[in-house]
């Protein structure tokens, strides 16, 4: 059944959840669910992942080239130094050159710089995710989502905490197909979550470089709002933040 969902550029995970969506409205009406037959659940959040099509992909096409010659020097040298890192294979030498922040004020075009990446990769059937800390933030994103869902985040997030993604489930396949995360609002991650990520990238990819050998394109400003820590003090608060994550020291 699978097969017959699987047309242009559809991935093989979102071809398997729209299967798995017509087998259950086919046995609900017995009664049955998915797990009666040893079928896995249906993962909510790829209900709300698009479809990229022949005619999306023109369409991302034409917007990356309408974009880019919008961008200022600044905003071309970040994503020129994100396709160069995405057409190379994560290796020892490289393995600590794929984690990349842009650091800007309010205003100072990140999303612009988000979005055209977006239409870039996708244009050349580069797989990519994007998502943000608060909601608000990620519907300015093309197919933005927040990292609780994309990741599966815990709440709360403590030191020990892991993401809710098995390598072999749904969910953690189709973020395997990823290339390319773009991660904004990154000045309010907790360390935790980011090391939460990094250790799920590493399970699900089988591979032990940072963040699995994925590159990851982090964005914000630290002059706004830092990680809510409850009644924290402002040392507590500086603790928590990404800055003093062991990803980014070893970075």
């Amino acid at each position: 059944m699978v097969e017959d969902y699987i047309h242009h550029s559809m991935p093989v995970v979102l071809a398997e959840q729209a299967a798995l969506r017509q087998i259950e409205s086919i046995i609900n009406q017995s009664g049955k669910t998915l797990v009666d037959y040893n079928l896995p659940a249906l993962d909510q959040f790829l209900d709300n992942v698009p479809e990229n099509d022949d005619e999306d992909v023109q369409v991302f096409i034409d917007e990356a080239n309408r974009v880019r010659p919008l961008l200022n020097d600044n905003q071309r040298n970040v994503a020129d130094a994100i396709l160069a890192a995405l057409s190379v294979e994560p290796t020892n030498e490289n393995k600590h050159s794929r984690l990349f922040f842009m650091d800007g004020s309010a205003g100072c075009g990140k999303t612009f710089t988000y979005n055209y990446l977006i239409s870039e990769t996708q244009s050349r059937h580069i797989r990519t995710a994007t998502a943000a800390w608060t909601g608000i933030a990620a519907t300015l994103l093309i197919n933005g989502c927040t990292m609780h869902g994309l990741f599966k985040l815990p709440v709360p997030i403590l030191e020990t905490s892991t993401c809710n993604v098995t390598p072999n489930s749904i969910h953690g396949r189709f973020l395997r197909q990823i290339s390319l995360y773009l991660l904004d609002e990154a000045s309010m991650i907790p360390k935790y979550a980011l090391s939460a990520i990094d250790k799920l990238l590493k399970d699900i990819c089988n591979n032990n470089f940072p963040f699995g050998g994925k590159v990851i394109l982090m964005g914000g400003d630290f002059r706004q709002i830092l990680p809510v820590v409850k009644r924290g003090r402002p040392a507590e608060v500086i603790e928590s933040c990404l800055k003093c994550s062991e990803q980014l020291k070893k970075k």
